[in-house]
């Protein structure tokens, strides 16, 4: 499986939470591409992929809002680009509402996706200094059931991610 995430952030939390999902004989490839306007033009990478043996392409791009109707908008915008090419059925795309921290934010709060500012409400809980080091620790450490169940974006994710188990 191919990953593509637009930051550091992202590529460190997919590293260490897929093979907790799927095994750790997973082959998993995530790249960062950059903004979330750069995921649209992955088609051609997504294919180099594809024709490489990699199953399918997941795409996580960070909302930025809760509000719904934005939300799904940017969904539907990049599933034409890939409905343009042919990639429709290979490749997932997953909005993370309202960016990767909620999600880690879970595992303090119940409502991890109501909150406006997640990265300073997740700093209140872990410090304020995320690095790559510490989002791996606390992906290693995340319980998934808990957060899986107060995160309806990262449920939705990894019910994806299971179908491939």
């Amino acid at each position: 499986m191919v990953f593509f995430v637009e930051g550091d952030i992202e590529k460190v939390f997919l590293e260490t939470l897929v093979p907790r999902i799927l095994g750790i004989e997973v082959t998993l490839r995530v790249v960062r591409v950059g903004s979330e306007a750069a995921l649209s033009t992955t088609f051609f990478e997504t294919i180099q992929f594809l024709e490489s043996g990699y199953s399918a392409a997941f795409l996580l791009f960070n909302t930025g809002t809760t509000l719904t109707d934005i939300i799904r908008n940017k969904d539907q915008r990049l599933k034409k680009v890939f409905q343009r090419y042919g990639l429709a059925k290979f490749v997932h795309i997953h909005a993370v509402v309202p960016m990767l921290e909620a999600w880690l934010l879970a595992a303090y709060c119940e409502y991890p996706e109501r909150s406006e500012h997640p990265q300073r409400d997740l700093a209140r809980y872990v410090g304020s200094s995320l690095s790559t080091r510490k989002i791996k620790k606390l992906t290693e450490e995340l319980s998934i059931e808990l957060t899986r169940h107060r995160a309806k974006s990262l449920n939705r994710f990894i019910t994806a991610l299971e179908a491939f188990k």
